[in-house]
């Protein structure tokens, strides 16, 4: 590593750094992305062409979703233990199996309905996504107070499955679209907070686990953002 041990690396080295780590996180996340829509397409075509692979995949949803959660949880208590490479064979697994669950929208909402909630999602992204690189303030500082707002959601989701209120679901999905849109900004911040942070003390491997990570956060924070915005807009099938 060409940063390793250098007690004083030049400000144009360091922002050319912090740029290129930046950047992987962003094209991991878009790789992930691309993943999960490939596979969750696979799978809607499937289903419309009759499929036994597919309808087995639809059948085995709820066990998809299990291991997904524990592949987060299991991702996360790895990222000290585990070597990068690990890290992003892990991120690239849970992307397609993402897909796989996903898939299911395509049941649920109108082909047009999806497409414009991803174009909502991305234009969002990248608008939060600049300010949270460019901005000088340190944003992490809003992350217990969005993990908080995040446990409330999650709490009153669960609530609302036994209430069916159509006034409240709208409310957890406007939530949800705030919570996660201020997510972007912030998750874009703490990679390059971290890459500086460790720069000069720490090889590349910690550097390439930080744009891993943050990938999977940033990717997270997309996906999100898009199921909210489709559950304020769509219309059911």
């Amino acid at each position: 590593n060409e940063y390793n041990g250098q007690m004083a690396m030049t400000y144009d080295d360091l922002n050319k750094l912090v740029s290129s780590k930046v950047r992987g996180s962003m094209m991991w996340m878009v790789l992930g992305l691309l993943l999960t829509g490939a596979a969750g397409f696979f799978v809607y075509r499937g289903l419309a062409a009759g499929s036994p692979i597919a309808y087995g995949i639809l059948n085995m949803y709820w066990v998809f979703a299990i291991i997904e959660v524990a592949m987060v949880f299991g991702f996360t208590a790895l990222i000290y233990r585990a070597n990068s490479s690990t890290l992003r064979i892990m991120f690239l697994a849970y992307s397609i199996l993402n897909g796989l669950t996903l898939s299911v929208i395509g049941l649920i909402y109108a082909p047009e309905i999806i497409f414009s909630a991803f174009l909502g999602t991305l234009s969002i992204f990248v608008v939060l996504a600049i300010y949270g690189y460019f901005t000088k303030e340190n944003l992490t500082r809003l992350t217990p107070i969005l993990f908080a707002g995040l446990i409330a959601l999650i709490l009153v989701s669960i609530i609302n499955i036994f209430l069916q209120s159509s006034g409240l679901d709208i409310f957890i999905s406007v939530i949800g679209v705030i919570i996660f849109t201020i997510f972007i900004a912030v998750d874009v911040n703490r990679i390059k907070n971290n890459i500086i942070g460790y720069a000069v003390h720490e090889d590349s491997d910690i550097l390439n686990k930080i744009e891993i990570v943050g990938a999977l956060n940033l990717y997270l924070d997309f996906i999100n953002l898009f199921l909210y915005i489709l559950r304020l807009l769509g219309r059911r099938r």
